[in-house]
C-alpha cells in the first residue's frame, strides 16, 4: 500500500529535516517529494484534470485550464508546506510569520457577534492557508476553538501543545464523543468555534439543492444543523494568498453574505458558506484543494467511466457582486 503523502512528509526523520535545515530548505524538499508524488498519482491528477475541464470548459481556453491546471498543482503542494510550518514550527517562529505576512479584512464581523455574547460560529474551508487562521486569530487575543481530525497521532500531539500556547482550544473529531455538545459548551463561553463547509469525505446529503459552480448539488446538512440548534452567530472567513508570500484573512458575516448575493431568497446557511466559497474558487481556482474530490458532491458518475465531450456544461456564475 503507497503511504499517504501528508503522512510521509510527517515522518520523524522529515520533521528533522525541517527542523534542522530551515524552513526555506524545507520548501524545495516539499515540493520536490510533491513533484514526484503527484508524477506517480495519475489517478489523482485526472480527476483535478476532469473538474477544472468541468467548471472552466465553457468559458476559459485550453491554454488557460492548462495553466490553471498546473496553478492548482502548485497550490496543493504549498498547502502541504503552510500544514507542516503551521504545526512543527515553534510558536514563536509562527507568531513572528503571522505579524510580518499577514493582514484581515472585517474581523469587526467577529467582534460583532462576541459583543452579543452567544459565541460566533466561524465557518471556514479548504482554501488558501487556512491552516493559519486559528493561529492568527488567537494571535489576535480571540478566543478559538478549532474542530479537526488529525492525519497522524504526532500531529495531533504537537498541534495539541502548540494549542495551549496560542490560548486556543481543540476538539479532536475523532475522540471526541458528542461534537455537537461540545461545540455548544465553547459557544458558550463566547468563544469562535472554526468548522469547514467542503468537508467531502464527511458529506451528509440533504435535501435541499444548491447549484456549486456549474452542477446542481445535495447540501451538505452539517452546517445547517449546527445553525439550526445553536443559538449562535455566524460568519464565513477565507484566507487568502496574497502575492509575496503574503495573506489576506478575510471575514463576511452572514448579513454581508446575503446583502451581497444576487439572488438571496431561501437561502440556509449551508448555502451561503458554499456560496461564499465558489465566489472565491471562481477568482481563485489555485487555492481551493479539493478538486480531486470534487465528483463527490455532485449527481455524477466517476469520472474515469464518462467521456470528456460528456460532462456537463458548468456556467461560470460568481454567487457574490464583484469587487468583494
Amino acid at each position: 500500500m503507497r503511504i499517504n503523502l501528508s503522512k510521509f512528509l510527517q515522518l520523524k526523520f522529515n520533521v528533522f529535516i525541517y527542523r534542522s535545515l530551515g524552513w526555506g530548505i524545507a520548501y524545495l524538499y516539499i515540493i520536490i517529494l510533491g513533484k514526484l508524488y503527484l508524477f506517480f498519482s495519475i489517478k489523482e491528477k485526472k480527476k483535478i484534470v476532469l473538474a477544472v475541464e468541468a467548471v472552466f470548459s465553457n468559458h476559459k481556453k485550453h491554454p488557460e485550464i492548462k495553466s490553471i491546471t498546473g496553478d492548482i498543482y502548485k497550490g496543493i503542494l504549498y498547502h502541504y508546506y503552510e500544514k507542516l510550518f503551521n504545526a512543527f514550527s515553534s510558536a514563536e517562529e509562527l507568531k513572528s510569520f503571522m505579524r510580518k505576512n499577514m493582514e484581515d479584512e472585517g474581523l469587526a464581523a467577529i467582534e460583532e457577534g462576541l459583543s452579543m455574547g452567544k459565541g460566533v460560529l466561524l465557518v471556514t474551508s479548504h482554501f488558501g492557508g487556512v491552516e493559519f487562521a486559528p493561529g492568527y486569530l488567537a494571535a489576535k487575543h480571540f478566543p478559538v476553538t478549532i474542530i479537526v481530525r488529525f492525519s497522524s497521532r504526532s500531529l495531533r500531539d504537537i498541534s495539541i501543545e502548540k494549542a495551549s500556547k496560542f490560548s486556543s482550544r481543540i476538539i479532536d473529531a475523532d475522540s471526541t464523543p458528542n461534537i455537537l455538545k461540545a461545540i455548544h459548551d465553547n459557544l458558550k463561553e463566547n468563544r469562535v468555534v472554526i468548522t469547514q463547509c467542503d468537508e467531502i469525505d464527511e458529506w451528509k446529503s440533504s435535501r435541499e439543492n444548491i447549484d456549486f459552480m456549474g452542477n446542481q448539488i445535495k447540501l451538505d446538512r452539517t452546517i445547517n444543523i449546527l445553525a439550526r440548534r445553536l443559538d449562535t452567530y455566524t460568519a464565513f472567513a477565507v484566507m487568502h494568498r496574497v502575492k509575496g508570500g503574503k495573506y489576506r484573512f478575510i471575514v463576511n458575516s452572514l448579513n454581508d453574505i446575503l446583502a451581497k448575493l444576487k439572488s438571496p431568497e431561501n437561502r440556509s446557511t449551508g448555502a451561503l458558506a458554499l456560496k461564499f466559497l465558489e465566489h472565491y474558487i471562481y477568482k481563485f481556482p489555485e487555492e481551493w484543494y479539493q478538486w480531486k474530490k470534487y465528483y463527490g458532491i455532485i449527481d455524477f458518475p466517476s469520472p474515469r467511466n464518462v467521456p470528456h465531450k460528456a460532462l456537463p456544461a458548468a456556467i461560470l456564475r460568481p454567487a457574490l457582486a464583484e469587487g468583494q
